[in-house]
């Protein structure tokens, strides 16, 4: 784990009472120590597991979206960290650049995700009418890349246009190369909760949004840091834009690990 990932544990286990000495991003017998008296953190689990956790319940203290407290370090759970050094650390809300939107095509009429009321109409209400995609090529858990999936629950509309994206995929770039670029890092597609930071539903919500790989791509990286920002991800992007999915990295340049079948 990051050295200031666990200074900010450490020092909120100091700000709690729990002395765990020095503030210098190691974590030692102090460090889980004072971990081991937060009830909240199941005793059981690994120590890695008890950090994460515990950023988790952070997050749930300052009414930041992290879900569940699960220990492990997710997509929600990078987010939740990233707010929760700004709010902590340097006393702010964490900001976002999104540049103009680029021109794109819709051969599949996917609906605008504004009002949600369209959505509900050309979906259907959230976490129903699912189906489960049969994976081209398998995919690794982004949080445990020890397990791999061959399937995954998605909204029945968008079955055929996820396949179709992801068999080009491994026609272009073959499974090796798919694995060099991970591009078999899943993030998640279905999961109803509200946008990260706002009190509309996510478009993960109707299984019509899908992330990959979102350590080298967390919500706040720009083109200057994100990894698929990068030239050789271009045919990546042009397969879902060519079914009329929307990349928020290529259109407003955050949250590259993000891409979903409706529009701005």
């Amino acid at each position: 784990m990051k050295k200031e990932v666990v200074k900010l544990i450490q020092s909120q286990l100091n700000a709690r009472g729990l002395n765990v000495g020095a503030v210098d991003g190691i974590a030692g017998d102090k460090t889980f120590k004072a971990l081991a008296k937060i009830k909240e953190i199941p005793t059981d689990w690994p120590n890695d597991r008890k950090l994460i956790g515990f950023v988790q319940l952070l997050a749930q203290e300052n009414n930041i979206d992290v879900g569940s407290l699960d220990g492990y370090w997710g997509p929600q759970t990078g987010y939740a960290y990233d707010a929760l050094a700004d709010l902590l650390l340097k006393e702010k809300e964490p900001e976002i650049w999104r540049p103009e939107d680029l021109p794109d095509l819709n051969p599949n009429n996917w609906p605008k995700q504004d009002p949600q009321s369209e959505l509900i109409r050309f979906y259907g209400n959230v976490g129903e009418n699912q189906t489960r995609i049969n994976l081209p090529y398998p995919h690794r858990l982004s949080w445990d890349k020890t397990k791999t999936i061959s399937s995954f629950s998605c909204h029945e509309k968008v079955h055929d246009s996820m396949l179709k994206v992801l068999t080009n995929v491994l026609n272009h770039y073959g499974i090796d190369e798919i694995k060099r670029l991970r591009l078999d890092l899943w993030g998640g597609c279905l999961n109803v909760r509200q946008m990260r930071g706002g009190t509309k539903y996510s478009m993960h919500s109707w299984g019509i949004a899908v992330d990959y790989d979102p350590d080298r791509n967390p919500l706040n990286w720009g083109r200057d840091k994100a990894a698929f920002a990068q030239p050789e991800y271009n045919a990546w992007w042009r397969f879902w834009e060519e079914e009329g999915w929307l990349s928020l990295g290529r259109t407003r340049n955050f949250d590259w690990m993000h891409v979903q079948a409706a529009k701005l």
